[in-house]
């Protein structure tokens, strides 16, 4: 429901209103004298003045562009300024110690704040957290309105950001006069926050007298590639007239490197029974292939002795892969600013930002892919009762298509290689049981069909079925299993491997467009409006492409002895092109694409009465829309695998398709570690089969389909108001400053999603589903001057973060197609547009002593109670309490399932897994901080200085790490049981410390910068599941997907940076910089018990050289 508050908002009469009392209140000329109003006294970065409460009695004169004329030393001190001037818990960052960080992006900068650290995506900050909460508890606001930008991943499947938090990396720090992070709430600052509010600013004209003009030219080389890349800046900041300019910046980078990484991925497939069942053998087993002693053949052959030490739930490595990835990103972005003066009691600021973020990333590598599969399609063995019925017979070439993937035509899918028409109901090629298209045969007839090229002789028409089965049919030499369960040694034989290039070319655009205007009706009396649109396109596509070693012999992997890398050996020469091939029904081409929207309106008025020297009154109105939209394609997974060979396409060489890449730079390598490989060639694929061109085309259909389960979309419509009393008097004798006040938000909800989607074309039904909540939010900050320069700081609040957004949708995931046979209720596993959103209560308490010369010495504390977390939970109901009446009617009017539509209009129970409420947590932590000149010291000691900072923090979440549903039709005993666990919060350090030494006179300026951050948990669980690990359930079968409640963790990590400038002219300065100076690799492990690595990645060092001009 849209209230009158909100139409006043939306139709823009508040800025109608602020106008004509621009015209009733101004002074009769512009030559009057200024008036001791807040105009005069704006803060340096432009930031709000309900951001950070920052008491308006320091002038913009006194920051004169920071951008170009201040040095390191003066930015901090501004910087700390703004610290103590603030009724709230504040860090900031200002335009000059931004531009001369040594950093990459605004992520990297962000880092040097206490109880900040950076995730790092390709060896540069992309995400944040911000006292061990990221970006879905944070709020990010650019130039005073809220924005969301966005970006994708390193791999086809990756796909995009789908969250709440904001993507750093695509913003270059150059374009920001400054950055604040606000750590406590106010009652002036819009909800949405539980972490901190991110307030990012342009620069603005008329902070300085002069006009200014700057160019930065930059050229960057990576030690890893050996790559050069450009970077520029350029600033041009203009006075039209005495009360009006304009600012515009421009920055750009465009930048190649190449990352050689170890990569084991965990998850289900790591425990040895899962999936690999023998179903033909009794009594049933699981895992290698059998021991030599019970028999012989394809699926027999291990060393007994090492085959009775991988049990069924030992924990193998079965997908460790290594590769190089080459990246290359290009980012542009634009500012422009229009700064209006008319009066004295008037200011109007227009801001336009412009970002596009554009990324191709293609990782080439070699995985044991045969260890992730099983190919027996229950069918272990090929004769006996169990096996295959008589060749030739119909039930019979039935059985034996069956084993193999298979092309079948469909309303979306053409068999034929033509784009005239889907082929459904074509007939087979003449000679052929199943194939339609020459070009591209199916797996079966292009084994068995003495007219194909890929034919296989064999006595029961199984042609190369055996090649194709996977793990069942790996061989066991040797192995050891640790005391944790975790296979840390294996030598194996008969092992698929996989040679591949798996890319992404993804691009960010972002675009917002800003008005802030400021006027004062009397000198007690102040009224500021912000209003702004931004919108953030993501628009990816991916392809996988690959060749395949079949049953090589001779693979070692080897952890025993430590180190981030294992021995990973694969027993052949994977740099040879003639040990790769394509294969039918196994070598695969995927093709993703991702298109994700965000945008942004904001509308927001306020009202300041100073009613006393001591008592100023604030009141204001907030209208918000948030809008995100998703969209996913594929081409379809049935297919896949079912790509033509060599022979088909007729290609005379491998060579002709794939490329030798180098591997090893920058890592400790294992001796028996290849250090290179043949993969994969992307563009030549692309010429070859023309996998681009979103068609159907003589080898197959190669066309994108929507996948339902991915296309919702959630809007959001917030009307809030605020009341706050700030004060500024005495207590005891000493200063006491502060705010308190509440604020009442309204949340509507409306979200969208497809209903019994199942990919490969599959849109399912549309659904729509609607809410609304209400939250008061009291909040209170307070500083106290205990003695001079002494001051003791306390705030509380209740606050709220709005659900994650991909638990919002009304849609599914999974949805039944018919009434189990067996028993079982049907199963569901849907969103909750419903959802309530994350509700905390924070506190802080802080000492702060300030001496000298820029001086500061302080410590904080900090706690968050987190009242819930919403996780997807396992239940029992009839499936009109899942959704509302209408849309229970539409969801029943496409069932076509007779029984299942009866069950569910007699309220049979259905097994729901959802989005609900959940158990929540606490974090608790302390913060230190410590900044000095040395001006106390003599010559030339005096002209060093440092800041550093220490982040202490004790987090606690209750964690869903497993949900089992045992559910019966007749629904007469409740099965549903959650487990959870207690863990760290994600990716919040336990401990983390930066630092900044430098030294800077007249003419030169050096900086060694320190990031120091603790190992911490950046995965739990290792994957959720649906029973519990073993080989039998409570449903009377084998679970094939166990929880893996383990952790993954991101080991300690220190990288060092280093900047220097001199000087030439008062004009021009050079400069050099450096980033990574210790060759810091990322290392990641996995499993709490017994370590064991899952990334080692080396990015190498960066040095950077450039020449800065300023008029």
């Amino acid at each position: 429901m849209v209230t009158k508050a909100s139409k006043l908002f939306q139709s823009g009469s508040i800025l109608s209103l602020v106008i004509a009392s621009m015209a009733i209140g101004a002074p009769a000329t512009a030559k009057q004298a200024a008036s001791t109003a807040p105009l005069t006294t704006v803060v340096a970065v432009d930031e709000p003045a309900t951001a950070s409460g920052v008491p308006q009695n320091s002038t913009e004169d006194d920051k004169a562009s920071d951008i170009v004329v201040t040095g390191f030393r003066k930015s901090l001190a501004d910087a700390l300024d703004q610290k103590r001037l603030s009724n709230q818990f504040i860090d900031a960052i200002t335009a000059e110690d931004i531009a001369n960080f040594p950093d990459a992006n605004l992520a990297e900068s962000l880092q040097r704040l206490p109880g900040v650290s950076i995730d790092r995506d390709n060896g540069e900050g992309r995400t944040i957290t911000v006292r061990g909460l990221g970006g879905d508890f944070q709020q990010v606001r650019l130039n005073g309105a809220d924005a969301l930008s966005i970006s994708g991943g390193n791999q086809s499947d990756s796909g995009a950001n789908r969250s709440r938090g904001f993507d750093f990396n695509t913003f270059a720090s150059e374009l920001f006069g400054g950055v604040t992070v606000t750590k406590s709430t106010a009652a002036s600052n819009d909800e949405g926050s539980l972490g901190a509010i991110i307030d990012l600013n342009t620069g603005r004209p008329l902070a300085s007298k002069k006009n200014r003009y700057a160019l930065g030219i930059e050229g960057e080389y990576r030690e890893n590639g050996k790559t050069f890349n450009p970077r520029i800046t350029a600033l041009i900041s203009q006075h039209i007239t005495d009360n009006f300019g304009i600012l515009g910046t421009i920055a750009y980078q465009k930048q190649r490197q190449s990352i050689d990484s170890y990569r084991r991925n965990p998850g289900q497939f790591e425990y040895t029974y899962r999936n690999s069942q023998l179903n033909g053998i009794t009594p049933n087993t699981y895992g290698f292939a059998l021991p030599s002693t019970m028999g012989t053949g394809y699926l027999y052959g291990s060393d007994p002795a090492a085959y009775a030490l991988v049990t069924p739930t030992t924990l193998i490595p079965a997908l460790p892969q290594i590769a190089r990835q080459d990246l290359t990103y290009e980012r542009i972005g634009a500012t422009l600013t229009a700064q209006w003066r008319p009066t004295d009691h008037t200011e109007i600021t227009l801001d336009g930002v412009y970002s596009s973020y554009k990324q191709d990333s293609t990782l080439s590598g070699i995985t044991t892919i045969g260890l992730n599969r099983n190919g027996t399609n229950a069918r272990a063995q090929l004769t006996g009762s169990s096996g295959l019925r008589a060749p030739g017979t119909t039930n019979g070439n039935a059985d034996r298509v069956a084993l193999y993937p298979n092309c079948v035509p469909s309303a979306t899918l053409d068999c034929n290689g033509t784009a005239s028409g889907t082929g459904v109901g074509a007939t087979a090629l003449p000679g052929y049981l199943n194939s339609l298209n020459p070009n591209n045969l199916n797996p079966f007839d292009y084994y068995n069909n003495p007219a194909s090229p890929g034919y296989v002789a064999t006595a029961n028409q199984t042609g190369f079925y055996n090649q194709l089965i996977g793990r069942p049919s790996t061989q066991i030499r040797a192995a050891n299993v640790n005391s944790a369960g975790e296979a840390d040694y294996l030598l194996l034989d008969r092992v698929d491997w996989r040679s591949f290039a798996d890319s992404q070319s993804g691009k960010t655009t972002f675009k917002q467009a800003t008005i802030n205007i400021k006027h004062d009706f009397t000198s007690d009396l102040h009224f500021e409006y912000t209003g702004g649109y931004s919108r953030s396109d993501f628009t990816s596509r991916g392809y996988l492409t690959e060749f395949n070693a079949l049953d090589r012999n001779g693979y070692t992997y080897d952890e025993r002895n430590g180190g981030q890398i294992p021995v990973f050996n694969p027993g052949f020469d994977v740099a040879n092109p003639a040990n790769w091939d394509l294969v039918k029904g196994l070598s695969t081409i995927r093709i993703f694409s991702d298109d994700v929207r965000n945008t942004f309106a904001v509308n927001r008025g306020s009202l300041s009465w100073k009613a006393s020297d001591e008592l100023t009154l604030q009141a204001g109105l907030t209208w918000k829309r948030f809008t995100y939209s998703s969209n996913s394609g594929r081409n379809n997974t049935t297919i896949e695998a079912i790509n033509p060979t060599l022979r088909e396409a007729g290609i005379g060489s491998i060579n002709d398709l794939g490329t030798t890449v180098g591997f090893g730079q920058g890592l400790s390598l294992q001796p028996g570690t290849p250090t290179s490989f043949f993969v994969p060639d992307l563009g030549k694929f692309i010429s070859a089969f023309g996998i681009d061109c979103n068609c159907v085309n003589k080898y197959s259909d190669y066309r994108l389909t929507q996948d339902g389960r991915n296309a919702n979309s959630v809007t959001e419509r917030d009307l809030s108001g605020y009341i706050e009393l700030d004060w500024d008097t005495t207590l005891f004798g000493h200063d006491f400053r502060g705010n308190s006040g509440v604020r009442v938000a309204n949340t509507q909800v409306r979200s969208t999603g497809s209903v019994g989607a199942a990919g490969n074309g599959g849109i399912g039904l549309v659904v729509t589903a609607s809410n609304e909540y209400t939250d008061v939010l009291p909040s209170t900050n307070m500083v106290w001057t205990i003695a001079r320069n002494f001051l003791f700081r306390f705030a509380a609040s209740k606050v709220i973060a709005r659900p994650q957004l991909n638990s919002l949708t009304p849609g599914t995931t999974s949805f039944p197609t018919g009434l189990p046979t067996n028993g079982s209720a049907p199963s569901v596993t849907v969103g909750n547009p419903y959802l309530k959103p994350f509700r905390a209560t924070n506190y802080d308490i802080s000492f702060e002593r300030y001496f000298g010369k820029n001086g500061l010495v302080s410590v904080a504390f900090f706690m968050k109670d987190l009242a819930n977390f919403p996780q997807q939970t396992a239940g029992e109901v009839p499936l009109s309490s899942v959704y509302d009446a209408a849309t229970y009617q539409l969801i029943l009017g496409t069932i076509t399932s007779p029984t299942l539509l009866a069950y569910a209009q007699g309220n049979g129970v259905f097994a729901v897994r959802q989005y609900n409420d959940a158990p929540g947590g606490t974090i608790k932590g302390v913060e230190l901080n410590v900044q000095s000149n040395f001006s106390f010291l003599p010559a030339p000691f005096d002209n060093f200085g440092i800041t550093a900072n220490y982040t202490h923090i004790d987090s606690s979440l209750s964690y869903l790490t497993g949900t089992t549903l045992a559910t019966t039709q007749t629904g007469t005993t409740s099965t549903a049981v959650n487990s959870y666990a207690s863990a760290p919060f994600l990716n919040a350090s336990p401990d983390a410390f930066n630092a900044t030494l430098y030294y800077e006179d007249s003419k030169f300026s050096i900086r060694f910068s320190g990031a120091y951050r603790t190992r911490y948990v950046n995965r739990f669980p290792l994957a959720t599941g649906t029973c519990s690990v073993g080989l039998t359930t409570n449903a009377g079968g084998v679970c094939n997907s166990p929880v893996l409640a383990d952790f993954g963790y991101r080991e300690a990590t220190f990288n060092l940076d280093f900047a220097s400038s001199y000087a030439l002219t008062p004009w021009a300065r050079i400069s050099l910089e450096a980033r990574n100076l210790t060759n810091a690799t990322q290392y990641n492990t996995i499993y709490a018990a017994n370590p064991l690595s899952s990334v080692s990645a080396s990015t190498g060092r960066i040095v950077t050289a450039g020449l800065r001009v300023v008029f």
